[in-house]
């Protein structure tokens, strides 16, 4: 009898075509947008040759020439494609945007530019650098004429980093928190579902309630069955979602795909229960219901970073028990500690205070239940 209900709810819950395309089909929209929106950011912070002129007023030796044929951004990209070239024929080319500036070289070299820009705040830059290293050398030779021979040149010329990574770490990602953000709040949008199957047995709520309350199965009964079948089709929303994300949108997640299962059960319990609490303890009618749990969604999605990712580092730093009453924040922290730290201990809090929470609500949502009674239906 009992696998004949969970297999008839299924069947109904399927054909439930509104929440069907918000659980299945919203999230693997939402999350292509952000792959277009996101896909090209660290591309568009690595950069590129910058064309320049030089006109070096016919000098014999130039350091700065030298030093600009040997500066690179890497190995394999140098930072100057340098065109040689007098002041004049150096100004029609800036002119017609062939260049992003040029220098004329002397005791003391001049930039123009035409306009503000990235590769023109380079040159300024590298263009500094080279007069304080000449001006540092300089200084140093009147004091002790033997500095060249004693290595001042390699001291001057060599930079040293006094950072060191300690560990093998990833890398922060901030752009991950918008799809973790994503697999959390639909998660939590299993609240929905916990809605109408609490709606779906309370007989001053909808006829189909009522058939049920005089019905020789037990309203509990019924309610844990029609649950079940919900968190069955939800998770397989969530098993959809994460496929997409990580074999066709290739977003990283953690090595512990073990660990991203297990945050998504527990956030899909919570949501449920979510929203089986709303539905018990709420008086109001179920239009409601349903804008007041949307609110409570997608409020808490927004702080956990959906829709601005520093939300969530501005969340935690300056209201930190936001973060972790926020059962979408919990779940995001959960899948962003799993990527980004080496221990489980981080995972470990948001997976027990996610717990704690979903049986507070399990908790609710049974006393709530249980005390429901009709003098007349």
């Amino acid at each position: 009898m009992g696998f004949y209900l969970y297999k008839a709810r299924l069947k109904s819950l399927i054909r439930n075509k509104e929440n069907m395309f918000w659980c299945y089909m919203f999230p693997i929209l939402l999350a292509t947008c952000f792959s277009f929106a996101f896909s090209y950011i660290g591309k568009a912070e690595s950069y590129s040759t910058i064309k320049i002129a030089y006109d070096n007023e016919g000098a014999v030796t130039d350091p700065l020439q030298e030093a600009m044929e040997t500066a690179s951004f890497s190995e394999k990209v140098p930072m100057f494609s340098i065109t040689y070239c007098n002041k004049e024929e150096a100004e029609t080319l800036l002119i017609d945007k062939k260049i992003d500036g040029y220098i004329v070289g002397s005791m003391e070299p001049v930039l123009h530019v035409k306009e503000n820009g990235l590769n023109e705040t380079i040159i300024k830059a590298f263009l500094d650098n080279y007069r304080q290293i000449t001006v540092t050398v300089q200084k140093v030779l009147e004091l002790n004429p033997k500095a060249i021979q004693e290595g001042l040149l390699d001291d001057v010329m060599e930079h040293k980093s006094y950072v060191f990574e300690e560990k093998d770490q990833k890398n922060p990602d901030p752009i991950l928190i918008y799809f973790y953000s994503l697999i959390a709040f639909t998660c939590i949008f299993a609240a929905n579902w916990g809605l109408d199957e609490v709606i779906g047995i309370q007989a001053d709520q909808s006829t189909c309630g009522a058939r049920i309350n005089v019905s020789p199965v037990r309203k509990m009964k019924l309610f844990l069955i029609n649950i079940t079948a919900a968190f069955t089709v939800h998770c397989g929303s969530l098993v959809v979602l994460f496929s997409y994300l990580n074999f066709i949108l290739h977003v990283e997640f953690a090595n512990s795909t073990l660990g991203v299962f297990i945050t998504c059960f527990f956030g899909s319990v919570a949501g449920l229960s979510l929203g089986a609490t709303v539905g018990v303890w709420l008086k109001q009618k179920r239009e409601v219901k349903d804008s007041i749990l949307t609110a409570i969604v997608l409020g808490g999605s927004c702080l956990s970073g959906l829709m601005i990712s520093n939300v969530k580092y501005i969340i935690s730093t300056y209201v930190p028990i936001l973060g972790y009453i926020n059962p979408v924040n919990l779940i995001t922290d959960a899948l962003y500690s799993l990527y980004y730290y080496d221990t489980y201990r981080r995972f470990a809090l948001n997976i027990s205070l996610l717990i704690l929470i979903s049986i507070i609500f399990i908790v609710l949502s049974y006393l709530g239940i249980r005390r429901k009674n009709y003098a007349s239906i």
